[in-house]
């Protein structure tokens, strides 16, 4: 009984639909591991790996967050830029980025602006629309439930908007992962 309702509730998918499905992406393994890695590189980097440095280190103020925001530029370009059949693509990180929020602006803030903008997604036509929409909602939440820094807040910010800035730089679209490729097509 249940698998049929659950087949009479899917709808057919526009392909032209760059839009989001929440039922496809939660149960996605690749994505679960993206945000789990992300989550844990970006406490590792933001918060443990500067505690256990001397304290002259802790004390450079600025080139430590200038080297932590480079980093994790880098880490967000190699999520972003795919290379597949000689084709270069700009692949939306979406559950990389939300690892990465929930180790910068902390668990609640980073929750709350996932699940708001899960909420507003149905109204968000493609995935760089998903991500600025999710930028915005960081800083909101960022800065009203105050689990961290504000610079922190907008670099959480900045990396969510960066795969879309680099698709209007370089007039590409911002794709969805698909789950496989078959080939012939591209």
């Amino acid at each position: 009984m249940l698998p049929n309702l659950w087949k009479k509730m899917q709808v057919a998918h526009d392909p032209r639909d760059l839009s989001l499905r929440w039922r496809e992406e939660f149960f996605k393994l690749r994505n679960g591991i993206d945000l789990f890695r992300a989550a844990l590189g970006g406490v590792g980097l933001v918060h443990v790996c500067i505690e256990l440095t001397g304290p002259a280190v802790r004390d450079m103020g600025l080139a430590v967050l200038v080297t932590k925001a480079l980093v994790l530029v880098i880490a967000v370009a190699l999520q972003t830029v795919r290379i597949e059949s000689g084709r270069v693509m700009l692949v939306a990180p979406v559950f990389f980025i939300f690892g990465l929020s929930f180790s910068l602006i902390g668990w609640m803030p980073a929750l709350f602006a996932m699940i708001m903008v899960w909420v507003i997604n149905r109204a968000l036509p493609t995935v760089g629309m998903f991500l600025f929409a999710f930028a915005v909602l960081q800083v909101g939440f960022g800065y009203v439930l105050k689990h961290s820094s504000l610079t922190l807040v907008l670099l959480s910010a900045g990396l969510a908007w960066m795969p879309v800035l680099w698709g209007t730089i370089t007039h590409r679209r911002l794709e969805r992962m698909a789950k496989t490729r078959t080939s012939g097509r591209s």
